[in-house]
């Protein structure tokens, strides 16, 4: 009698509440404006805003991204995320490897575009035991050592329960012992396997940004081409050969008259043409400046070499990078439904990508376009960075060189031991005159 009367007393305070909070009282309650605000935001990522510029400028040209486009060209895009934040230091060397990983990634689609070795293989397997009742045969059958088991795991069962142990706690203990009537399995491996060299691959568009969250993404589109493969195998016999030729440019003035905020943005190759029309390649070096409490020019000096090798390294893997990728997806699904109506479930989905560039050695001539001091506009960091250049011109220039030079000048390194003194600002003292070039 009393449980109706107190179900009667709930049902009554029930009916008052709903009756004083009406539907429109409900809809300025804080709890659902918040849910009615929610807004979800899509936000552009630098390698979707690529995709979408690129897609608008070749169509203007009859062209297409990710085919081969009637002129032999290619154009692919590759995109990766800095390890690094934007808002911390060493994030330019992020960045720079971010450039790597997106430029390897567009290097292994085109290479997909020649074909890949798929290998795959799955299977399922589905099984049902229900069982009534206890096989009398099975009792007879039961020797002393599994009595003494069964009664063992009982006694240690109860010894959890007194100390302490939660049930749920033992339950799990004894999940694989029990009996599934119903078992559900599934797998799935796919494999992808690429290798080959990738010769006259430049940069030729590039997009990047912070997305917010520490996500700051670096996209690139490079362009396989005729022409840029012939100058390639130019480059790799040392000049030795005839450059392609088209419309001519002032592609060197362009540089050097290019502003930081650009330059800052430029990473890789670009080629283009000089004012005899002759193909031109570009390599393009960054390096992060961090600040010093003393020797802030030497620092910024290192910086210099280490762009400049990056630099001649673009132009290096422009004109041949052997890769091999590989990528592997796995997908394992496992249900288990027991007797007491319990059940237990897993899944597990991985995923590889890896991508391995093979060393390999080029005697290449370069020449200093330029070296320059900027910095990123969204990490506000000092960067120090460098352009050279392969030409045609350069590199019979080069030839003749190495064959007038009979041998190398030993410079010799004095060791001093006197007690170092902090120096003070001074004036910069520039030696050589006009003439002198």
């Amino acid at each position: 009698m009393k449980q109706f009367l107190l179900t009667i007393v709930l049902f009554c305070t029930l009916c008052v509440t709903a009756k004083a909070q009406s539907p429109a009282d409900l809809a300025v309650a804080s709890a659902v404006q918040e849910t009615q605000n929610v807004q979800t935001e899509i936000a552009e990522f630098p390698e979707e805003a690529l995709i979408k510029s690129l897609e608008v400028s070749l169509a203007k040209q009859g062209k297409a991204l990710g085919t081969i486009n009637p002129d032999g060209s290619i154009y692919v895009v590759g995109a990766a995320t800095t390890a690094r934040p934007s808002n911390m230091p060493g994030f330019i060397n992020s960045r720079n490897i971010a450039f790597s990983i997106a430029e390897m990634t567009a290097k292994m689609n085109l290479l997909r575009m020649a074909g890949e070795q798929i290998s795959s293989g799955r299977g399922f397997q589905l099984i049902e035991d229900i069982i009534e009742g206890e096989d009398p045969d099975a009792k007879e059958k039961a020797s002393l050592i599994d009595k003494a088991a069964r009664l063992a795991d009982q006694s240690l069962d109860n010894a959890l329960a007194a100390v302490g142990v939660p049930e749920s706690e033992i339950s799990a203990m004894n999940e694989s012992r029990k009996k599934a009537v119903y078992q559900q399995k599934f797998n799935q491996t796919i494999r992808s396997l690429v290798a080959g060299m990738t010769q006259g691959c430049a940069v030729v568009r590039t997009a990047e940004g912070e997305a917010g969250g520490d996500d700051y993404q670096v996209a690139v589109c490079i362009k396989y081409s005729p022409e840029f493969q012939s100058m390639a195998a130019l480059i790799k016999n040392g000049g030795s050969g005839s450059v392609p030729l088209g419309k001519a440019g002032n592609s060197k003035e362009k540089i050097l008259s290019m502003p930081t905020s650009e330059l800052v943005m430029r990473l890789g190759t670009w080629v283009s043409y000089n004012e005899k029309g002759e193909m031109v390649v570009y390599g393009f070096g960054q390096q992060e400046v961090r600040q010093t409490g003393s020797r802030q020019s030497a620092a910024f000096s290192r910086a210099y070499s280490q762009a400049r090798l990056q630099a001649i390294n673009n132009i290096k893997n422009f004109v041949a990078e052997d890769l091999v990728a590989e990528e592997a997806l796995q997908s394992i699904e496992k249900l288990n439904e027991y007797a007491d109506g319990s059940n237990a479930y897993f899944s597990r989905n991985k995923w590889e990508q890896a991508v391995q560039s093979k060393m390999s050695t080029l005697d290449i001539a370069t020449e200093q376009v330029r070296q320059w001091r900027g910095v990123h506009p969204t990490s506000k960091t000092d960067i120090a960075g460098y352009v050279v250049a392969w030409t045609y011109s350069n590199a019979e220039r080069a030839n003749r060189l190495r064959q007038n030079i009979d041998g190398n000048i030993a410079i010799p390194v004095q060791n001093v031991n006197a007690p170092r003194q902090q120096t003070t600002k001074g004036e910069i003292t520039i030696t050589g005159g006009d003439e002198d070039l």
